[in-house]
């Protein structure tokens, strides 16, 4: 959610030298951004006070607080580091409220507003307007992880003269009330491949190869399995092959809008509103607040209507023909 405050920030001033603060999981997402001199990874303890000792030292002008990015840590390091200009948002945590005062600009979160947006409200404190030109997410991938990524796939079984649709059955494991059963999956994995002649490709890390195995078993037709084999870029250029892309509220999620690909998001209690795929070919999928409301019917009714899912599929194999 955070690519598009640093494209706008680069075009502004294009002599200004951008640092990022990020933790390990969003470093691989940033790698290679044009608009980044370096990144500066997080870090808790003593490690945290070397992070502050380096930043004053670069004598940083401004610090921008974007979501999510209302940790302690996050909160305290740029007023120890002596940055003198400080902006982020008010967070809706009360008990982070108290550390308000440690920043010279705070902006307040509109209802209803995506996430991504928030993060460019940031942007107006230095005279910079979105409105009427909103960035899309972005990652950029090389041409190694491109051809690392089909390395990878071809040895899992891709084949390049039949279309193929991704899947992301995982999400936060401290947020099982985001995942769509296994179960559903794998049906709605047999249907596509019986109803459309897909391949069916399941992205993923490492930690939720356990659903993954779950799915393979169950699926008459199997799956192309990647997960817990690629790196986040990898993964990126993987989904980038797919027509389109299913998925759980997860961070691949946004990893698929970043590339451009149709994603249909299947959601349960958490508003789509503010962290929904970002952009007008995206879809979520709910029905009311639990997640495994939502029936494989549904999906495949969602896919069938709209222009990003069936029939995108069947325009880009009309064409290759």
């Amino acid at each position: 959610m955070a690519t598009p405050v640093l494209r706008r920030l680069k075009e502004k001033f294009p002599d200004a030298v951008i640092d990022v603060l990020c933790s390990r999981a969003t470093e691989g997402v940033l790698e290679g951004h044009p608009a980044i001199r370096r990144m500066l990874l997080i870090e808790t303890g003593w490690g945290a006070w070397q992070l502050i000792r380096k930043l004053r030292a670069s004598r940083y002008e401004t610090y921008i607080g974007l979501i999510p990015s209302n940790t302690i840590s996050q909160i305290l390091i740029p007023y120890f580091a002596n940055i003198p200009s400080r902006i982020k948002h008010r967070t809706p945590h009360q008990g982070y409220r108290n550390y308000d005062f440690l920043f010279q600009q705070i902006v307040e979160i509109p209802e209803g507003q995506h996430r991504i947006e928030c993060n460019l409200e940031l942007l107006k404190c230095l005279g910079i307007d979105f409105t009427n030109d909103p960035v899309a997410p972005e990652i950029l991938i090389s041409e190694d992880e491109q051809n690392s990524s089909e390395r990878i796939l071809t040895q899992a079984g891709f084949k390049k003269d039949v279309s193929m649709i991704g899947f992301h059955p995982g999400c936060n494991p401290a947020a099982a009330i985001k995942r769509w059963a296994p179960e559903k999956y794998a049906q709605l994995g047999d249907r596509l491949q019986k109803e459309i002649g897909a391949q069916i490709v399941i992205v993923g890390g490492k930690d939720e190869l356990d659903d993954v195995r779950k799915i393979q078993s169950l699926m008459a037709t199997k799956p192309i399995v990647v997960a817990g084999a690629c790196n986040l870029k990898e993964t990126a250029a993987a989904i980038r092959r797919c027509h389109f892309f299913i998925s759980n509220d997860s961070g691949i999620m946004h990893l698929a809008t970043a590339v451009g690909i149709p994603t249909f998001a299947i959601f349960g209690p958490k508003d789509e509103r503010h962290i929904g795929p970002y952009g007008s070919i995206h879809t979520v999928i709910r029905n009311g607040r639990d997640v495994n409301a939502v029936s494989v019917e549904q999906v495949i009714r969602v896919l069938k209507e709209s222009p990003y899912g069936f029939s995108r599929f069947y325009s880009a194999n009309i064409s290759r023909r």
